[in-house]
């Protein structure tokens, strides 16, 4: 049984607090209520191992899950599941906080941004061996999808489904603002310009959400100049030259100062998914990952589509094909609580009933037999991310490694910089030198 020590906890903790904005209208999904489930009533009989599973997600996401897991006991009556479901903005905090206790779940929902924090301080096991003896099978599934789960040629997280940062559009109000859809190589200028259409079409509560509520815009025009955020080593930056984040960032704040993009108050208000500003019709466009198309469809109750990021002429693709989520096994369980989590794993990867009813909701499935069996049986929004992902992989270069230990603070000190940017406190040029400074310190510790 392994501890983590207090310093984890009190960082964690602290950047969870400061991110919060960012992970409710960039990258959560869901509602923000933590939420126990129906098992936690129930007691684990003689013979039984209690299995301790955590997720973040969207309510459609909640309700499938617990379906499948009904599948798992009635497969496996050795084992009694208890779950436990949030959304994404309390998530990380509450997980750092049982890391501490020693109290972390059994099997939990990771993020491919946190798997070298959680690998670092020694919190998760190595699933080879689990591999090995036959308990996960991998026969059909190739290696592309399982190496965002690998560090130091270790496993120590298995994807869920593939995904890839993604525009969703509504195409009814792009039609009445006479703005073209999206079509592959549509330019940074073209999105830009479609903002003041918008506002000018819909007036003064309508907005052109922008893909810079967190790094994960950057990051991907980094990737159109063949940069990353990180260097190779994780002990620094990727890009030397300040420019790149003054001319990327540069362009949302404008569109911020002419109350073109939502502001920071208005953003405030967002508390997961079915908060987002194009569910409300405030917006035309969201910046989901491409398996929560099945979420917000569900939330917004209208047509919605999926298109490609903007491309910088003559540049590099900037997408790449990223697991969605990854379940990883806790250290600090026992040796039967982490078979039965293994087996979990392996139900979810491969069982063709419990896919039927997962329907692709994280993502593409893993495995090839899955997804030719479950694509003919796909609604027009599960259908619709599959498409999505063939048309990434025309456009795509190779994941890069997991992030570095330390992301966490990295994103609290970006959000914070950020914060004083969108009130007019500090310049754009200000925010990068700040913004150096702090992650370079963080990294180099």
């Amino acid at each position: 049984m392994k501890t983590v020590n207090n310093l984890f906890l009190m960082i964690v903790t602290l950047v969870m607090v400061m991110t919060v904005v960012a992970c409710a209208s960039g990258t959560g999904s869901g509602p923000t209520e933590n939420v126990d489930n129906k098992n936690n009533e129930k007691k684990a009989g003689e013979g039984q191992t209690e299995l301790r599973i955590v997720w973040w997600g969207s309510q459609t996401r909640h309700d499938r899950t617990l379906k499948a897991i009904d599948l798992f006991e009635e497969k496996h009556p050795d084992i009694l599941v208890t779950p436990e479901f949030t959304g994404w903005e309390g998530y990380w905090e509450r997980l750092a906080t049982q890391a501490a206790g020693n109290n972390l779940p059994d099997l939990f929902q990771m993020d491919l941004q946190y798997l070298n924090e959680y690998v670092s301080r020694d919190l998760l096991i190595d699933l080879e061996p689990f591999v090995s003896d036959g308990i996960i099978n991998f026969d059909d599934v190739d290696e592309l999808y399982l190496s965002g789960g690998r560090v130091d040629e270790q496993l120590y997280a298995v994807n869920l489904g593939a995904n890839s940062l993604a525009v969703a559009y509504d195409p009814a109000m792009f039609k009445e603002a006479g703005i073209p859809e999206f079509e592959p190589g549509y330019s940074w200028e073209d999105f830009i310009n479609a903002a003041y259409k918008i506002k000018e079409t819909f007036g003064e509560d309508t907005f052109m959400a922008v893909p810079n509520i967190d790094l994960h815009g950057f990051k991907h025009y980094l990737r159109q100049h063949d940069l990353w955020l990180y260097n190779e080593n994780n002990t620094g930056l990727g890009y030397d030259d300040d420019q790149y984040f003054i001319d990327y960032f540069t362009k949302w704040n404008e569109l911020l100062e002419e109350g073109i993009s939502p502001s920071a108050d208005v953003l405030m208000e967002i508390q997961g998914l079915e908060d987002e500003l194009i569910v409300h019709e405030m917006s035309p466009v969201y910046f989901p990952h491409s398996n929560q198309i099945v979420g917000l469809q569900n939330a917004a109750g209208r047509p919605l589509k999926l298109a490609l990021m903007p491309s910088t002429s003559g540049k590099t693709e900037g997408h790449f094909l990223k697991p969605s989520q990854f379940f990883s096994v806790s250290n600090q369980s026992d040796q039967a609580e982490q078979e039965a989590a293994a087996k979990f794993i392996d139900f979810i990867t491969n069982d063709l009933e419990a896919n039927e009813i997962l329907a692709a909701e994280r993502g593409v499935p893993i495995s090839e037999e899955v997804r030719s069996h479950i694509y003919p049986q796909l609604g027009e929004y599960e259908k619709m991310q599959f498409d999505y992902i063939e048309l990434v992989q025309e456009h795509s270069t190779p994941i890069h490694p997991p992030e570095p230990a330390g992301v966490g603070e990295i994103q609290g000190a970006f959000e914070r910089a950020k914060e004083e940017l969108d009130y007019g406190v500090i310049t754009v040029e200000e925010f990068a030198k700040k913004f150096r400074e702090e992650a370079e310190g963080i990294l180099g510790n």
